[in-house]
């Protein structure tokens, strides 16, 4: 009989310590699975629009000697009293250096987005970069997603005079801040 109380003590302390060590892996694995969900969660909570900052409506008309002008991109770069635009370094890559973009339809109308379609800019001083060009000498094949450049070269057409482009040479500037009206740029090609 004492081997058998033996065998069975022996298997009897084995299984109660599987029981604790099954029992502390799970600990470790609910403390781990709860700690991913609040990281999730304070991740998407960033992703969300409670976390932004507020933007303000912007809206306006783009002219070109007189006439509207279709298809602009239009883009507002906070002006940070750095270098903004193309080719220079921010301050600091945050919100409050997000550029603003939108596009003009046919009557030259523009609604700017920073995060999300219609949603406007940040309020603050702006320089103004607007474009429109056509770049020619591309070559698709019947695919459409291949081909090469056209033996001429590529060429490209300024529709709004090339100055305007950049936000350090245009001229142009903005303040965004609620209650504003529709902007008017009024474009020449001289």
């Amino acid at each position: 009989m004492r081997q058998k109380r033996s065998v069975y003590h022996t298997v009897s302390t084995v299984s109660k310590a599987s029981k604790r060590a099954n029992f502390r892996r799970w600990v470790v694995l609910e403390a781990v699975r709860t700690a991913l969900i609040v990281l999730l969660g304070m991740g998407l909570q960033g992703c969300g629009g409670s976390g932004r900052p507020k933007t303000v409506p912007v809206t306006g008309v783009v002219t070109l000697d007189g006439k509207p002008i279709e298809g602009a991109n239009v883009t507002f770069y906070p002006d940070t009293g750095e270098s903004a635009g193309t080719g220079g370094p921010q301050k600091k890559a945050d919100a409050a250096t997000r550029p603003a973009t939108g596009t003009t339809d046919k009557e030259g109308k523009f609604t700017l987005k920073t995060f999300e379609e219609g949603d406007g800019a940040l309020p603050g001083k702006y320089r103004v970069g607007i474009v429109k060009k056509e770049v020619t000498g591309f070559l698709a094949d019947k695919d459409g997603l291949s081909g090469g450049i056209a033996p001429e070269g590529i060429k490209e057409k300024w529709i709004i005079p090339q100055k305007y482009a950049d936000p350090k040479t245009s001229g142009l500037t903005a303040e965004v801040k609620p209650g504003m009206e529709p902007l008017e740029f009024k474009l020449t090609s001289q």
